[in-house]
């Protein structure tokens, strides 16, 4: 083979290890930049939101207005830590409105059509007037995580 085939011959094997590593780099690069491109959190609707910072109430057991027992747990979307630290303060309290809640419906309302919904409103409602005696600021949302009930 002559002198100049050879050095063609090399320079064409160095080039393509060259593009086996460029691309061996440039792939997994791509795919990492793409994944971080999902995952930034500006690039999903409703970012600006603030996330919720839950507190879970123990569980609470309450009568409805027809003697139906209640057992359920719930969430408080409490917004920051000052408020999740008063409102764990004044749990004793909330429980208490929680059962007041319950014990104003009756099993129909409870099982109904948007029964759930309903207490959940009422829940946040009582609480929220509650805290803003205390000078604290309003619960973003109650979540009922668990809910069961017996009938008489």
């Amino acid at each position: 083979m002559p002198p100049r085939a050879r050095a063609s011959s090399d320079t064409r094997r160095v080039l393509l290890i060259v593009a086996g590593i460029a691309i061996a780099i440039a792939v997994p690069t791509a795919i990492v930049g793409g994944i971080d491109w999902l995952d930034f959190p500006a690039s999903w609707s409703g970012a600006g939101k603030p996330l919720p910072k839950w507190l879970t109430s123990g569980e609470v057991r309450a009568t409805t207005r027809d003697g139906t027992l209640v057992k359920l747990r719930v969430a408080f979307d409490v917004g920051d830590s000052a408020t999740r630290s008063t409102v764990q303060r004044h749990m004793r309290e909330v429980t208490l409105l929680l059962e007041i809640s319950i014990a104003a419906l009756s099993t129909a309302e409870l099982a109904g059509t948007g029964g759930i919904e309903r207490l959940s409103r009422e829940m946040l409602r009582r609480v929220n007037e509650y805290l803003a005696t205390e000078g604290v600021p309003p619960l973003r949302a109650v979540a009922i995580q668990d809910l069961w009930y017996t009938r008489p």
